[in-house]
């Protein structure tokens, strides 16, 4: 059995260390795709930290052992789509995310950066999660449709719309 869906299996059953190895090994890409969606690292790290409340709250109710990534993505989806509507707005990137961001300390990349976050707040932010699930997560089309609660061809078209609306702004910059 692969380790993520034995520690998944046996944090279902209540094992608190197998839940914290789930967490520590999913919350570097969570705290990633927190980062692109809200646009600041406090907004981000209160993201993740609420997700990984939830997630611990209701690890009982995990179906799927096997899908515990995309899980755990879908409750960040929730997490951070509360956020930006109670609170939080991506209009911008401080210059200490853009480096995190670029994941590298160099000015060109901090400069991409900060143009791609700008682009990105662009974007209404139903796209912009959508998209950030697609790019930064990794997900497909389907996947990215059972946890935003919408038909693949409704999330493929929406994506399709966003990609074609960040090339336009880019060539106009």
């Amino acid at each position: 059995m692969e380790p993520t869906v034995a520690a998944a299996k046996a944090a279902k059953k209540g094992d608190k260390a197998a839940f914290g190895q789930l967490f520590a090994q999913f919350s570097p890409e969570m705290y990633r795709y927190a980062l692109f969606c809200l646009g600041n690292r406090e907004a981000a790290q209160d993201a993740v930290q609420q997700a990984a409340l939830e997630a611990y709250q209701g690890i009982a109710g995990l179906r799927k052992p096997e899908s515990v990534k995309q899980w755990l993505f879908k409750i960040l989806y929730a997490v951070c789509k509360r956020g930006q509507r109670e609170k939080y707005e991506a209009d911008f990137v401080d210059l200490d995310a853009s480096r995190e961001l670029a994941a590298e300390d160099n000015a060109a990349a901090v400069l991409q950066s900060l143009e791609t976050a700008q682009l990105l707040a662009r974007l209404n932010e139903t796209d912009r999660r959508l998209l950030l699930l697609s790019v930064v997560g990794g997900y497909s089309g389907k996947e990215i449709a059972r946890m935003a609660g919408m038909t693949h061809g409704a999330v493929r078209t929406r994506l399709s719309r966003a990609l074609a609306a960040l090339r336009e702004e880019g060539e106009e910059q």
